[in-house]
């Protein structure tokens, strides 16, 4: 495991960041009783080092400010300050996001998550000003969860550096899959704090250049096996490759092939045992013959079969 300080965060190495899901029932209803056992097993099983809560896996877009306001109770009631975590305020205004934040913050989030606004015309002095004006509002530490894909901007190091003028930034969720980019953050940003990676065919090699750990949909399906993503500086080649490999199926079939996310992440949680619901509205639930093949996908890397062999 790769040891590692950071001048700007508290974080130490290279971390886990897991966005859990939000269980909620056929009828749409939160399940704050199934949200707990669902944290319970991110803390305790997959033993995650940070979260982001009501994330993009955790349909925080769906949740109305009450629910919100549940999740993160639920959530600060469960994790009892033993890892930090964030909740994602992200809306299109500002002004909501603000009042997003403070939902959270009188509910005890300890940090919050903030991405770009999901609009066509941002450009780096309005994004820069997003961040300033939540910090303003609601001084919490910070996750920055850089989506240019949906936000139709790129937040490089320079516009980082920007919004780190203006809040108290802790640790980026870095999702493109682009390596010149990867390459770029980590040199140039890479020692204030961590860059967190997930995509199926970054993570890995992220993680060997030196990231600061990885956060993506797919890795809490391996269990307690998950830490290994930690140790790959230490496998042979053939071990390294493995793990990626396998983690690419997962994460390809939770994000692009079956289904629409996350309702194949819910599936996978409920077929190893996890109350995680189905997705709420607009999102289907997976059809019987796509749980078909994600069951087949968990058996094949071998995720599922050694969960029924555990619990059996």
């Amino acid at each position: 495991m790769m040891d590692k300080t950071y001048t700007h965060s508290p974080f130490r190495g290279q971390i886990h960041c897991p966005a859990p899901v939000t269980p909620f029932s056929p009828k749409g209803e939160l399940m704050t009783d199934a949200y707990g056992e669902v944290l319970r097993y991110y803390l305790d099983v997959v033993r995650a080092d940070t979260m982001l809560i009501a994330g993009d896996n955790g349909e925080g877009y769906a949740l109305s400010d009450d629910e919100l306001r549940q999740v993160t109770e639920t959530a600060a009631k469960t994790i009892a300050g033993r890892v930090p975590f964030y909740v994602n305020v992200t809306r299109t205004s500002n002004r909501r996001c603000i009042e997003r934040a403070e939902i959270a913050a009188a509910a005890g989030a300890p940090g919050i998550g903030l991405c770009q606004p999901p609009i066509y015309d941002a450009s780096a002095d309005k994004i820069v000003e997003r961040y300033a004006q939540v910090a303003k509002a609601v001084p919490l530490r910070m996750m920055v969860y850089n989506l240019p894909l949906i936000s139709h901007f790129n937040i490089d190091a320079g516009v980082l550096r920007s919004i780190c003028d203006v809040a108290p930034v802790d640790v980026v969720k870095d999702a493109p899959p682009d390596m010149d980019h990867i390459t770029t953050m980590l040199a140039e940003m890479g020692g204030r704090f961590p860059f967190l990676y997930g995509q199926r065919l970054t993570m890995i090699p992220a993680l060997l250049l030196g990231s600061g750990g990885f956060v993506g949909t797919g890795p809490e399906m391996f269990g307690a096996d998950c830490r290994k993503f930690l140790d790959i500086h230490d496998m042979t080649p053939a071990e390294r490759f493995d793990l990626h490999y396998r983690y690419g199926l997962v994460n390809q079939a939770l994000l692009h092939t079956v289904g629409k996310p996350p309702a194949g992440l819910k599936a996978a949680l409920n077929m190893i045992g996890l109350p995680a619901g189905v997705p709420r509205d607009h999102v289907s639930a997976l059809t019987p013959a796509e749980e078909d093949e994600l069951r087949a996908i968990l058996i094949r890397v071998g995720i599922l079969e050694e969960r029924v062999a555990r619990t059996g």
